[in-house]
């Protein structure tokens, strides 16, 4: 097991307590999320400091091109996960548990939060959720960066605590500001900072939240038993992504050196000026050559191998969709030809909602959660209108761009089957919720009553009349 914080000490004052604690793994870990978020952010040159030893080193060169694939895999994963964003079930519409949820989601801006969380869990491996209470139930999310788990030292898996803790400076004084969650209160402390480390405890407060479980909801990346926290996207696919911006760098200024060329020739063409200087009046720089033998001026060219250059980008990038998981066809790179059906698209996207299923086992459970404590909350502080709710189904769609003539073929059958009502059927296809679903259905269903009316009974009489 790695060194992880297995009790509050880090926090007490003395002589050896710096700030950020000292052991290993939470030092490693921070460090690893400043460079990853160098990353998401573009900023290459400043974490891949050995590259301009793979460039020439005849001259001053710079990473030319950047070709940020971190962030644009880590946003792929979030879209597909909650670009289309997911409808929260507690009850028939209209009911008092409904109205509620949906009350929380949309004040909270909600699933814009667990977008960001998502991000997070990517470039970092860990994303975090934070409840509190000031007049309703407000949901946040904290970056990990300030988060620092304190575990059960038999039990890595088993939090005892969650701390927030950061840095901050007033009238040029140093202070540590932490917030340490226990299960049903929170204590919140500021330490006075003396060259980065804890010198004493200046203020301390405890209250009491009412709920016998942690206000912190962790969203860790994939995990083993072994880790306190999760792993990030960026670590097995950031050797390829450096060495195919190098190689870009590479071949842009190989391509600025053939607009220039450097050319040879008799030096009867090199004309001196009345101050002695030399020049080439062609431009360029020039080789003269001193030789009795006629010299045919030329340029001078060596052979750059560009096409094992591209070559070798392409295996790096098809290596970079294995190891990251995901596929071509995600960037619009569809070399198979035209996607016919929504059905064909999903096979394509394969191994990208292969990873998103797995990210989702761990944002269900967690999204669940923290609404649960969100009602919870409401009905332990007194608000009106709160209530409780016990149970809770995310109907999640796949973010993938919707076949509609497929899917509304398919709720067809599963209507006519008898494997869906008619609710479920035309919110699938309309997308309506609330109201706007009532009155559609209602449209419907006066529809259907009208046309099953059977017209009036005509009968004639003796003569052929109408009676």
């Amino acid at each position: 097991m790695k060194n992880i914080l297995t009790d509050l000490n880090f926090l007490q004052p003395g002589v050896d307590n710096s700030w950020p604690p000292n052991d290993a793994d939470t030092r490693e870990r921070l460090k690893t999320y400043n460079t990853n978020k160098l990353l998401y952010d573009g900023k290459h040159d400043r974490v891949y400091t050995n590259w301009i030893k793979l460039l020439r080193e005849d001259n001053q060169a710079t990473m030319e091109i950047i070709l940020n694939w971190h962030r644009r895999l880590t946003k792929l994963f979030a879209d597909l996960l909650l670009g289309e964003v997911p409808r929260v079930i507690v009850g028939d519409i209209g009911t008092p548990e409904q109205i509620n949820i949906d009350r929380i989601i949309e004040d909270n801006n909600f699933f814009n939060h667990a977008y960001k969380s998502v991000i997070d869990c990517s470039r970092y491996g860990d994303g975090l959720l934070k409840l509190r209470y000031d007049k309703r139930s407000v949901i946040e999310v904290i970056s990990p960066t300030i988060w620092f788990p304190v575990v059960d030292m038999f039990n890595c898996n088993n939090i005892l605590n969650h701390v927030l803790a950061w840095k901050y400076t007033s009238n040029k004084t140093d202070y540590l500001r932490t917030e340490i969650h226990y299960k049903g209160k929170i204590q919140t402390n500021t330490y006075l900072l003396e060259k980065d480390k804890i010198s004493q405890l200046v203020e301390s407060n405890t209250v009491s939240t009412g709920i016998e479980d942690f206000l912190i909801i962790h969203i860790p990346n994939l995990m083993t038993s072994e880790d306190v926290t999760g792993n990030d996207d960026y670590k097995d696919i950031d050797s390829i992504i450096q060495e195919i911006e190098v190689r870009f760098s590479q071949i842009s200024r190989i391509l600025d050196k053939h607009t220039s060329p450097h050319m040879y020739g008799p030096d009867i063409a090199i004309e001196t000026d009345s101050n002695g200087q030399s020049s080439f009046r062609g431009g360029g720089s020039y080789f003269p050559i001193t030789s009795k033998d006629e010299i045919i001026p030329g340029y001078i060219v060596w052979e750059s191998q560009l096409p094992a250059a591209f070559k070798e980008i392409e295996i790096l990038l098809q290596q970079l969709f294995y190891i990251s998981e995901s596929s071509p066809a995600a960037f619009g790179d569809n070399r198979e030809g035209l996607v016919e059906s929504g059905s064909a698209l999903k096979r394509l996207f394969l191994p990208s909602l292969i990873k998103v299923n797995r990210i989702r086992l761990v944002l269900d459970p967690a999204i669940k959660k923290i609404l649960k404590l969100a009602s919870k909350l409401e009905l332990v502080q007194g608000k009106i209108g709160a209530t409780a709710i016990n149970s809770i189904f995310i109907e999640w769609r796949d973010g993938l761009v919707e076949d509609d003539a497929e899917k509304t073929n398919l709720e067809v059958q599963k209507y006519g089957g008898g494997i869906s009502s008619l609710e479920s059927s035309v919110r699938n296809v309309s997308n309506l919720e609330g109201e706007r679903l009532q009155k559609e259905i209602n449209k419907i269903n006066a529809e259907k009553k009208a046309d099953s009316v059977e017209p009036p009974k005509i009968t004639l009489s003796n003569t052929g009349s109408v009676v």
